[in-house]
């Protein structure tokens, strides 16, 4: 099997609304899709969603440069291919993202095209691990007269859009203020309520100490980057020392090396390297696998139509994480495995590759 053509394409849908978190505020929903064909009939389709707003400069990277290592070439060989795109992300002068995510892109879309050529799942090309994973929403964002009661009525929609739990924004007010906010999601969503935190290295040290031990008897499944990244390596492993909720990052990270230098300081529970920050599914699973011989969790965030497979081919994985319809419009529209949610879990399906709707 050869790929014959590669083509790759931005796309940028306003949303209904701001979308806040601790430090950053969302406006709009950018994706780059990429779309390969081979010699054997076999369509290739793939997307990724946190592109910085360097969709252009990224599609234009794969159309212009990896095509030209990609058409000829057996996606069976994809960490070959992994090896023969990285000197695109090596150049010191450059945005190292706008490679990286090229990079990621490519990758995917090889890992597409190697499970639908073999009539298998991703899920199955990797070995499947679960039968089920719990969805999470990464929801909470702030508003400009957002109430509690808002909060609380937000934790009852997720759960009639089929969400068993929920990763809250915090980081964005007092943590006390975010402590209320914990407490109200808890008390709305029940006990059985899978409820984690995300601060996108909001705090300080002492704040994230101050919020972890004001959050004890919440059963918060985890704290996720609390820490500002000038330190976070020590910082974290600090913190871990000090609470027993569960440390969760890697997100930061665009290395292996960097996951490996979070394990090695004990600096974290639960690794979440994104694929599309770090250069694609082949480097995640290495971080995965490095994961699992420590003893440690793995998650996948922001990227649904990825994590709905790689949670499921992952013994040790947490929940798919999933964004609100109004926060991602593309994810319902592109994963079916999320069309065939049923009581809060993602399941297995008979879909080829991704299972990601082209």
């Amino acid at each position: 099997m050869k790929i014959l053509t590669v083509h790759a394409e931005e796309f940028s849908i306003p949303l209904p609304r701001s979308f806040n978190g601790s430090n950053y505020t969302y406006t709009h929903k950018k994706c780059v899709f990429a779309r390969a064909t081979t010699n054997q009939g076999v369509e290739g389709f793939c997307y990724l969603g946190d592109d910085f707003g360097l969709g252009q400069k990224i599609s234009k990277m794969i159309n212009e440069d990896f095509s030209k290592i990609l058409i000829g070439r057996n996606p069976d060989q994809v960490e070959e291919i992994w090896e023969d795109i990285r000197p695109f992300a090596r150049d010191i002068l450059s945005d190292r993202r706008i490679a990286l995510h090229a990079q990621a892109l490519s990758d995917i879309l090889c890992w597409d095209l190697r499970a639908k050529a073999e009539g298998k799942s991703v899920v199955d090309l990797l070995g499947q691990k679960r039968s089920s994973a719990s969805i999470m929403a990464i929801s909470g964002y702030y508003r400009l007269q957002k109430t509690l009661a808002d909060l609380a009525q937000e934790v009852r929609e997720l759960v009639e859009l089929g969400c068993s739990g929920m990763k809250l924004k915090v980081g964005g007010l007092t943590v006390d203020q975010d402590v209320e906010r914990v407490k109200v999601v808890r008390k709305s969503g029940g006990e059985n309520f899978i409820l984690a935190v995300d601060a996108n290295q909001a705090w300080s040290l002492e704040e994230s100490l101050k919020f972890a031990n004001e959050c004890q008897g919440l059963d918060l499944l985890w704290i996720e980057e609390p820490v500002h990244w000038d330190n976070d390596v020590k910082d974290l492993s600090l913190l871990r020392q000090r609470t027993k909720i569960p440390i969760c990052a890697g997100q930061s990270e665009v290395t292996l090396a960097g996951i490996s230098r979070l394990i090695d300081a004990g600096s974290i529970d639960i690794c979440n390297l994104h694929p599309g920050y770090a250069g694609g599914i082949t480097p995640w699973l290495k971080s995965a696998d490095l994961a699992r011989k420590n003893g440690l969790k793995i998650a996948n965030t922001g990227e649904p139509q990825l994590s709905a497979s790689l949670m499921l081919a992952s013994e040790h994985g947490m929940s798919v994480e999933i964004y609100h319809p109004d926060r991602d419009p593309f994810f319902p529209k592109h994963c079916l495995a999320f069309k065939q949610r049923s009581e809060g879990q993602i399941k297995t399906t008979s879909l080829l590759g991704w299972g990601i709707k082209a």
